[in-house]
């Protein structure tokens, strides 16, 4: 991971070099470079051998707290921003978060836009992801495999597993050229339209505009993130099976369906709330709510207007879509909509099967899949610590004098690696609640499980053990 996080950093020194930002573009190399050499050097003293499913989670955890420490050095250079500050931008870019410490993203020099753009889009699938295209299959074996599930994909393959991440690979970034075409023509200079597909398709929401999306004022510009923010909210297996299968893999997806009816079923309430309260007028309405929907939804977290003016049930609909997100195996966050319907579909299971006589046998079904009760328990085990977990995020804000309100939306926000909140995130923040956040990105990008896993007693105890025996 340091050789692969080493060879990104070098990719910014042309974009500074084509701007003129030549000092940058040094602090880019000399960056690259020390870190490339490090990786070369831990490589050939720790050869890839293969993972155990413990060791999996961990190097999943430990690798998204590395690339954080090394995607903060360039702003601690180039911006001479404090190491918290870096590290929290740093860390909500890779995760995809959005959140900022910096008020005017405007005025930050190009290759350091692009490097925040270009974290999300990397982080957008995965670090480790990344990680695996640069190995050779043999080197890790099963741990592939083990290395692809542990960060935070639930999904099955038929297919072998390095055939699949050079396929989501290809995808994902056939849709970022696509959504970067686009964009050109909808005014964007080419700069703009390449940062802003970045974050698009890794549903990230960082803006080279202090006011996002608002900023353009283009409706061209808004029809098109919508399309790519849902797109990059889905479950990218769907995608591949529609690439192999065609569009109907796509529409008759389960997931798909329910997105799309949780979609219009908000932007309609949210737009007649808007219409209702006089705010905006009928059209300026279904605008405002499709995209700020789509984008909370997706967890990209682009606005286009202040929706802390919005009125309190439109607020209160877009918090909920914060906690429900994206799809499983897609570049959003928060529970994902698969993880809600099987606990509806379990909690719906529990009630039938208090009327039925003892011993029936009744399947948890979603779509034409069976969800053994194995399965269906685990996810609501993870459903009560992701909760307890903003519970315990959200009254630690609220011990440094924030309101009740405002500390939940922003524990939500940060583990959901959204974005916008009613939270007021900004550097003159203490350093405890920056921390608070930090770790709600971290644990939220990786769906909780290895990054627990890291910092349990348990986990280092049987490293200790194994290296004793080894030894």
């Amino acid at each position: 991971m340091l050789f692969v996080s080493g060879l990104m950093l070098f990719i910014p020194v042309v974009v500074g070099i084509i701007y003129g930002e030549y000092v940058e573009s040094l602090y880019f190399v000399i960056i690259a470079v020390v870190t490339t050499t490090s990786g070369l050097a831990v490589g050939q003293r720790y050869p890839l051998r293969e993972t155990s499913i413990l060791e999996a989670m961990v190097i999943a955890a430990g690798t998204w707290l590395l690339i954080a420490f090394i995607g903060s050095i360039p702003f601690i250079l180039i911006m001479q921003l404090p190491p918290l500050d870096a590290y929290f931008e740093a860390m909500s870019g890779f995760t995809t978060t959005g959140m900022t410490l910096i008020p005017d993203p405007a005025q930050l020099p190009h290759s350091l836009l692009f490097w925040r753009a270009f974290i999300q889009w990397i982080g957008g699938v995965g670090i480790v992801l990344l990680f695996l295209l640069f190995i050779t299959p043999s080197g890790l074996g099963a741990g592939v495999l083990r290395l692809y599930r542990a960060e935070a994909r639930e999904e099955r393959t038929a297919a072998k597993t390095e055939s699949v991440i050079r396929q989501i690979w290809g995808i994902y970034a056939l849709y970022t050229a696509i959504c970067a075409i686009l964009l050109l023509f909808g005014g964007l200079t080419p700069f703009d339209a390449v940062t802003h597909s970045f974050t698009t398709l890794s549903t990230g929401g960082f803006s080279t505009q202090s006011q996002s999306i608002e900023g353009f004022h283009n409706l061209w510009i808004e029809i098109t993130l919508v399309v790519f923010m849902f797109i990059g909210g889905t479950n990218f297996m769907v995608h591949l099976r529609m690439f192999h299968k065609g569009p109907k893999a796509f529409l008759t997806n389960i997931e798909v369906k329910v997105a799309l009816l949780i979609i219009t079923i908000s932007s309609l309430i949210i737009a007649g709330d808007l219409v209702w309260h006089q705010l905006y007028g009928v059209a300026e309405s279904f605008r405002y709510s499709i995209f700020q929907v789509v984008s909370i939804m997706t967890t990209t977290g682009y606005t286009t207007a202040n929706i802390t003016m919005f009125p309190s049930l439109s607020n209160g609909i877009l918090h909920i879509l914060m906690a429900v997100g994206g799809n499983i195996g897609s570049t959003g966050g928060a529970i994902k909509i698969m993880r809600i319907i099987i606990l509806a579909k379990l909690a719906h299971h529990i009630l039938i099967k208090t009327i039925l006589p003892p011993g029936t046998v009744k399947p948890i079904k979603v779509g034409d899949h069976i969800i053994k009760e194995e399965e269906a328990f685990r996810v609501g085990g993870f459903f009560v610590i992701y909760i307890l977990l903003i519970l315990v995020e959200g009254l630690i804000l609220a011990a440094f004098g924030f309101d009740l309100t405002s500390s939940f939306s922003g524990a939500v926000s940060a583990q959901g690696n959204i974005g916008p909140s009613l939270f007021p995130v900004a550097s003159s923040l203490p350093a405890i609640p920056k921390i608070v956040l930090i770790f709600g990105m971290w644990v939220g990008r990786l769906e909780i499980l290895p990054a627990l896993i890291l910092l349990m007693p348990a986990t280092w105890k049987e490293f200790a053990r194994l290296r004793k025996r080894e030894t």
